[in-house]
């Protein structure tokens, strides 16, 4: 039996002698990255018509560092109003339809000064879009004199733009996470845009974020 001391012993020190070689090659931790998965829904202020319209969108938002992430969405407006010019003698009453559509791809860079992956998210956030759009109203509406007959009568001239539109937005944007995993986000956005054909649309959608 005293034989078999020494060779247990060997055994023992080859075992321990292997745990550092096999720690040191198993990979360390990940840095985590995670993006964003955004849904969004709010309402705009029409500027060259001032009637609100509604934004939806849905937006990739990856993390790129501490500090920034970056937001890429597709993004559909659309909107009406009815102007209202009043009763004629004849107690005609006068309205005419405005409407704003829009289908967007719009891109933005955020910029987080407290750091990505908090409960609270701060960004400020700058970019660029383009699309398509079409802007129907008026360039004139009124009632004038009517010479001949001495009675008030009602034109007006209607515009129908349409066509392709770029332009650029700045944002603030607020995420809060509802979860301990920070999986779920729910947050709000205060945007800027103006594009070429002088469309400009100040507004707030509300956000709901998923961690991908």
């Amino acid at each position: 039996m005293k034989y078999h001391y020494p060779v247990i012993s060997l055994t023992i020190l080859l075992a321990a002698s292997t745990l550092p070689a096999q720690a040191q090659s198993e990979p360390g931790p990940t840095a985590h990255r995670p993006a964003l998965l955004r849904l969004g829904l709010g309402s705009c202020l029409n500027g060259s018509g001032d009637y609100g319209v509604m934004k939806t969108y849905l937006e990739y938002a990856p993390q790129f560092g501490k500090h920034l992430r970056l937001g890429s969405r597709l993004a559909v407006i659309s909107g009406s109003n009815h102007i209202d010019f009043g009763e004629d003698y004849n107690g005609r009453n006068y309205t005419v339809k405005e409407s704003y559509r829009a289908v967007n791809l719009e891109q933005e860079v955020y910029w987080l000064p407290f750091g990505t992956d908090k409960t609270v998210e701060f960004s400020v956030g700058v970019g660029a879009f383009g699309g398509y759009g079409s802007s129907k109203g008026l360039t004139y509406g009124g009632f004038s004199l009517n010479q001949a007959t001495n009675q008030l009568e009602f034109s007006y001239a209607p515009s129908d733009e349409r066509g392709f539109h770029a332009g650029y937005i700045a944002s603030l944007n607020v995420d809060v996470a509802i979860d301990p995993a920070r999986t779920w986000r729910v947050g709000g956005k205060l945007s800027l845009q103006n594009d070429t054909r002088a469309n400009i649309l100040p507004g707030a959608q509300f956000q709901v974020s998923r961690a991908w």
